[in-house]
């Protein structure tokens, strides 16, 4: 249950820091959003290690965890982070949003057939819930717009980054699960600082070889740019959570949920542009079916023994049947 509180956590962090992104990139743009963002994840992630207690666990990762940790830098917060702001500036949070929901997919089909996890009849139905929920969403010209005049979405862009952000994300979670087997929160934690690293590198080598993107972030608009930072320093807040839920309970259980940031997205979008996004009642009822998907998805692991006795008896071997079988 710990493991979910935190997923539910990074979840409604991320989607702020998608509407601050959002409203940054209507001045500046998704390179520059990037290039700043990623710059401040190195200090969070080490703070969040020595909190633990255990800042030495770093220096114990094998080589191949370091080596997979690294990896899962440059593809989630280079690649997929810079396409998620590509598809905000494009399409908006609450479209771009119904697109990387499908993340979730790819985290399960993952964690199933690589890490060994199991399918439960209540986890299907809480995964089906949360990723159905984002199907609601109105696309294309039939989309409530606020204000055409204000904001147009610029469809096919916007979709085919929000895709691949979409693929980027949905590898992390059993990336990392994969890299911590089992080893604690310090160890997680740590394979976040590695990770943060590796970006940084990235970022400074881009920064050192394309004068074009040094003249971008040296001329950002100021308010732009404290969007930016303050979006960064939120995104790893939220990776911090992320990284604690996969030290701690099965991705199977945290991939949806962290997908559940599609919910918390409708909120702040509405909140902070509300004339540079599209809603309507779908996407109102798509979020009240995440929601439920959360609840179920949250009964699934430690309650489930609870939810057995409530029930006749007849449905315990429904409730206990898992696939793959052992």
């Amino acid at each position: 249950m710990l493991g979910a509180f935190f997923a539910l956590l990074a979840g409604a962090v991320f989607a702020w820091t998608n509407a601050a992104v959002r409203r940054g990139v209507l001045t500046g743009s998704a390179a520059v959003a990037t290039t700043l963002s990623v710059s401040v994840g190195l200090p969070i992630f080490l703070v969040a290690l020595m909190a633990t207690g255990n800042p030495g666990r770093l220096f114990q990762l094998s080589g191949q965890s370091v080596a997979v940790f690294a990896a899962v830098g440059v593809s989630h917060f280079i690649i997929g982070r810079g396409s998620n702001y590509r598809a905000l500036r494009a399409i908006g949070a609450t479209l771009a949003g119904s697109v990387m929901q499908f993340s979730g997919l790819v985290s399960l089909g993952l964690a199933v057939f690589f890490l060994g996890e199991t399918l439960t009849p209540l986890r299907i139905l809480g995964i089906v819930m949360v990723l159905a929920g984002p199907l609601f969403v109105p696309r294309g010209q039939g989309a409530a717009m606020p204000n055409q005049a204000t904001f147009t979405p610029r469809y096919v862009e916007g979709y085919a980054f929000a895709l691949l952000a979409a693929l980027c994300y949905g590898v992390s979670p059993a990336l990392v699960r994969y890299s911590v087997g089992g080893q604690g929160l310090a160890a997680s934690l740590s394979g976040g600082i590695i990770a943060a690293g590796s970006a940084t590198i990235v970022v400074l080598v881009l920064l050192l070889l394309s004068p074009r993107r040094r003249h971008e972030v040296r001329h950002v608009d100021p308010v732009a740019a404290k969007l930016f930072l303050s979006s960064g320093i939120m995104v790893y807040i939220s990776q911090v959570f992320a990284y604690m839920a996969l030290a701690l309970a099965p991705v199977t259980i945290i991939a949806p949920i962290l997908g559940l940031a599609s919910v918390w997205r409708l909120y702040f979008a509405q909140r902070m542009n509300p004339d540079h996004e599209v809603f309507g009642t779908e996407i109102i009822l798509g979020t009240v079916i995440s929601f439920l998907g959360v609840i179920v998805l949250a009964l699934s692991g430690d309650a489930q023994p609870y939810v057995e006795s409530w029930l006749p008896a007849s449905w315990s071997p429904f409730l206990q049947w898992h696939w793959p079988h052992a």
